[in-house]
């Protein structure tokens, strides 16, 4: 660059900054809220810019709820307003139970008993809300199904207590318009165990078209409520009335489905000690059940059913039922007149009979006694006493049989006939008849006790007069009372020592001890003398999981038959007894006349006896020729 260049440059430089520094004018004041103004600027130009973007995100969830409205009318048809709402729960507290019922459904969710408790002293539930359970109605309206468990009901109601013989009404409404209405209306009762449930349909007439039903689905979870889940499903089954009769399910682990064709007034799930039953006004016209078991041990059993309901032709239709939750109680059962008593597994037509009187007695003695141990023992000594006369009679007998085979003359018969047991049989039968001695006078009267033992059997596993009753060291009579747990499971037996069982069992041993010392027959087969002695081993294997009430009724009976054993021996000298019977062989062969005919009894040991000589014979003839072959 030469020297004009760079002396142009450098006096242009210094005309620059002199106009900068004292001729350039000055820069106007500052705005007021710059920031403000800039930041609205900012907001300004972002609403310009994203403004297209709501619009269409608006647009998107118009279409999108327009879609979503069309498919809700196009599956409920009017009621699809009804699909929406806002779920809430309605608390009912009574004497005997709390319940819960939600809006959305307007079903009850959960349902616990105030005078019971768990095993493990919980609030004892019906319907447990942490399980699946489920209960709607389900209708056809203008072809098209409606379930009322999608639907949001408006309830009368937020809170229901009720106490004594009070009693309040909870409607729970689904409106589609002036004209056409849902309601379920609930009656609740302070000191009752059932609930008035009814479902109304309000100009709904039209819509249903040939429908002529509509159908209850009912699901419910039965959860553990016992100490011992084995005997719960034991107990646990679905029942129902059919005409004049009750069907009960059979208990099974496996899954059972039925198919009630013919109409019925009720169908109950049975657990243990406690029911629910959903009871019609009107015979319900069929119905599906199955039940199933989980294989886990918090669960009982899974109840499911579909029942269908005759809706009556009229404008406002109306369906009336009642919902039973409570105690397998047979008093109260009873006292509602519709056979609900027969769902509890009483035994055969005899033994339940018993078991009826059984309950009778229980009511009695509670009224004076609280403690039912003390009841369990007292009822031992009713029915011991009842059975006495029988029991004098049975010893009598064998005492007599026992006297009579220690003579000589039967000794001698039995030296007789001792390669011929019918011929020895009939000869002693004879001398029994000649003697007044009957040979079923030891075991009948005995027999005729034994459907008291059986019956009580039946009884009290599923007494729940007997649930968490203690007595001595058994805290639930109803259950078993164990005094050491093994840790594991022996087999047949259980993983656990009941001490009522194990003295019940030492006191069978000691009572088969002494009716063996006065039974005739133990002498001439002793292989029967030891038989005996397995019962009570059987039943130390058998009721070690089984109710205690029902060992200390076995062990209390035991030790008053023991007693009865020992005072009755006392009473009868055998050197008397056997002076009575000569006595009376002396009169039967001093009596003239025909001949008394024969017993059904010497007929049948007769009967016997020939076809017995009969098959030796043709045994003996088949045996000749090859003996005869055999030779040559």
């Amino acid at each position: 660059m030469d020297k004009n260049a760079i002396t142009g440059l450098v006096l242009m430089t210094l005309l620059t900054i002199v106009y900068f520094t004292y001729f350039a004018p000055k820069p106007p004041p500052p705005k007021e809220n710059t920031s403000t103004d800039s930041q609205t600027e900012q907001v300004e130009e972002a609403e310009m810019t994203e403004t297209p973007t709501e619009s269409v995100q608006e647009l998107d969830i118009a279409a999108q709820d327009s879609i979503k409205r069309m498919q809700k009318i196009g599956k409920y048809g009017s009621f699809y307003r009804l699909t929406e709402g806002e779920a809430k729960n309605i608390e009912i507290k009574t004497d005997k139970f709390d319940l819960g019922i939600n809006s959305k459904g307007g079903a009850i969710y959960s349902a616990f008993l105030n005078d019971y408790k768990t095993f493990d002293s919980l609030p004892l539930p019906m319907i447990d809300p942490n399980l699946p359970n489920n209960f709607d109605f389900s209708f056809y309206n203008d072809n098209k199904v409606i379930a009322s468990s999608d639907l949001y009901f408006q309830p009368s109601k937020n809170k229901i207590k009720l106490t004594g013989t009070d009693s309040a009404q909870l409607v729970l409404s689904a409106k589609v318009d002036d004209k056409k209405s849902l309601e379920q209306i609930y009656t609740f009762y302070g000191d009752r165990y059932d609930i008035g449930y009814e479902i109304r349909m309000k100009g709904l007439k039209d819509g249903l078209g040939n429908i002529s039903y509509f159908d209850i689905n009912w699901t419910n979870t039965l959860p553990k409520t016992e100490l011992s889940i084995d005997n719960m499903r034991q107990k646990t089954f679905f029942a129902y009335k059919e005409g004049n009769s009750v069907e009960k399910a059979t208990a099974s682990d496996e899954i059972t489905e039925e198919s009630i064709k013919n109409g019925f007034e009720w169908l109950a799930y049975k657990s243990q000690f406690f029911s629910t039953v959903l009871i019609g006004e009107e015979p319900f016209r069929s119905g599906k059940v199955k039940m199933g078991t989980p294989p886990v041990e918090d669960v009982n059993r899974i109840m499911e059913s579909k029942v269908k309901v005759d809706i009556p032709r009229s404008d406002d239709i109306s369906n009336r039922f009642k919902i039973y939750m409570g105690p397998n109680e047979y008093s109260t059962l009873s006292s509602y007149d519709i056979g609900l008593e027969k769902q509890m597994d009483l035994g055969w037509w005899v033994i339940s009979y018993i078991n009826v009187g059984t309950t009778y007695i229980f009511k009695f003695l509670e009224k004076y006694i609280s403690n039912y141990g003390i009841i369990i023992i007292i009822l031992a000594f009713i029915i011991r006493t009842m059975v006495l006369p029988l029991t004098y009679k049975s010893y009598k007998s064998m005492a007599k049989m026992r006297v009579l085979n220690a003579t000589p003359e039967m000794k001698a018969l039995d030296e007789k006939h001792k390669d011929d047991p019918q011929k020895l049989q009939m000869a002693k039968m004879g001398i029994y008849k000649e003697m007044g001695v009957s040979m079923f006078g030891g075991c009948l009267p005995m027999l005729l006790s034994y459907p008291f033992l059986i019956a009580l059997f039946f009884f009290f596993p599923q007494s729940v007069e007997l649930r968490q009753q203690s007595f001595l060291w058994a805290n639930d009579l109803s259950t078993y009372d164990s005094i050491l747990n093994f840790g594991f499971s022996i087999p047949a037996y259980g993983d656990h020592i009941s001490l009522f069982t194990l003295l019940m069992a030492i006191s069978t041993f000691v009572y088969t001890f002494y009716q063996q010392k006065s039974q005739p027959t133990a002498a001439a087969n002793p292989a029967m003398k030891y038989i005996a002695y397995f019962m009570p081993i059987v039943l130390l294997i058998f009721l070690n999981n089984y109710a205690s009430g029902l060992s200390l009724y076995y062990l209390t009976s035991n030790i008053i038959s023991i007693s009865q054993t020992l005072l009755i021996r006392r009473t009868i000298n055998d050197e008397d007894l056997l002076a009575q019977m000569r006595n009376t062989q002396k009169q039967m062969k001093g009596k003239k006349g025909k001949k008394k005919s024969k017993s059904r009894l010497e007929k049948w040991v007769e009967g016997q006896q020939k076809k017995q000589q009969e098959m030796m014979n043709d045994r003996k003839k088949s045996a000749g020729p090859n003996r005869r072959s055999r030779r040559k």
